[in-house]
């Protein structure tokens, strides 16, 4: 049975996020972080501040390959602190799914972390937000779909394409943001 599109609005981001997240110094050099998430199984790690312990920013595997690698930077030398993310976007515990992923959509990113309280409870990401809802992934389309009836388009969660109709829409995220993967990493402008 499919649940309405407002089932988004009532889905705390609490029940979808990953509560496998890695907090590592800031000082950490990049070549140790991408082995801790190699080891660890995640795409991401939060980053704290050295003197203060709090979170202060985040970094990717994007991060690290377009950041470092690509520019070539000594990963065995140069910290995270220097590639991180930052200011960190983050959502309270009671945030609705649809509101995360709007705010994603909204800053361009792929990554919440989700506090409770200023402490760290997990990351809601754009595909355990998308990937595990109760519902189909175009529901989220339903919620953007304009209000006059003049409109007959549709947009995109992920990329805010516009569409003509939902069927059109469907094919375009599975072949262009599930099939390829999109809907991991970390889109932030840096």
């Amino acid at each position: 049975m499919r649940l309405p599109p407002e089932q988004y609005l009532k889905t705390p981001v609490t029940e979808v996020m990953d509560k496998n997240f890695i907090i590592l110094d800031e000082s950490t050099t990049i070549n140790e972080a991408a082995r801790i998430m190699e080891t660890k199984g995640t795409s991401s790690v939060l980053v704290k501040d050295s003197k203060t312990g709090s979170i202060k920013g985040i970094v990717t595997e994007r991060d690290i390959l377009y950041r470092a690698v690509a520019k070539n930077v000594g990963t065995f030398k140069v910290d995270i602190g220097s590639i991180m993310s930052s200011p960190l976007v983050v959502v309270d515990k009671e945030t609705p799914s649809i509101k995360a992923i709007m705010l994603m959509r909204a800053k361009g990113i792929r990554r919440l972390p989700v506090l409770d309280k200023g402490n760290v409870m997990g990351i809601a990401t754009l595909m355990s937000l998308v990937g595990n809802m109760p519902v189909n992934n175009i529901e989220l389309a339903e919620l953007s779909v304009p209000q006059e009836p003049n409109l007959l388009t549709v947009s995109c969660p992920y990329c805010e394409s516009i569409f003509s109709d939902k069927i059109e829409l469907s094919r375009h995220i599975d072949r262009i943001h599930l099939g390829s993967g999109l809907l991991e990493g970390d889109l932030r402008k840096w």
